[in-house]
């Protein structure tokens, strides 16, 4: 791994929230990471698209309710990027907020890591689902086995 010009290896951290306690750990643990090396820090939540696949007899939900859930998670996300910004004041450290609306929330953090040149992904073991993937959340271990950038679990 390369290092800059004082030694530190990482320059630019992406780190993942869904809001949960666990992810808040994984921000507390990277802010002081970055405050310790002088990086900057992204960081980047990933909410799904309502899926409008329809009810049994061809019914499908209305706009009306369609808006309020993508409201609601929108307001979701911002809650949980304004809680990152508060953390990373207190850390002493600049950080960028994204909102990423995607299917396949690994596959939006492994390509937001490539676009933004991330040299580390700072993650939670597990998020919102809890215990899903058992020994670590489904999203982490689909990050950690199908992506270039490494990655920094924090439990």
């Amino acid at each position: 791994m390369k290092t800059d010009s004082e030694g530190n290896m990482y320059k630019n951290i992406l780190v993942t929230t869904d809001g949960s306690e666990f992810a808040e750990r994984g921000l507390v643990h990277a802010f002081k990471l970055a405050h310790s090396v002088g990086a900057k820090v992204t960081v980047l939540t990933v909410t799904a698209p309502y899926s409008v696949s329809g009810l049994p007899g061809g019914w499908t939900d209305s706009p009306a309710f369609i808006e309020r859930f993508e409201q609601e998670w929108n307001e979701y996300a911002d809650k949980s990027l304004a809680r990152a910004r508060e953390l990373a004041k207190e850390a002493e450290v600049e950080v960028h907020t994204l909102h990423e609306v995607a299917p396949h929330p690994a596959t939006s953090i492994i390509e937001t890591a490539k676009e933004l040149r991330n040299d580390l992904i700072v993650m939670a073991s597990h998020g919102r689902r809890g215990l899903k993937g058992m020994l670590l959340g489904s999203q982490t271990h689909e990050v950690l086995t199908r992506g270039n950038t490494p990655v920094l679990v924090v439990k």
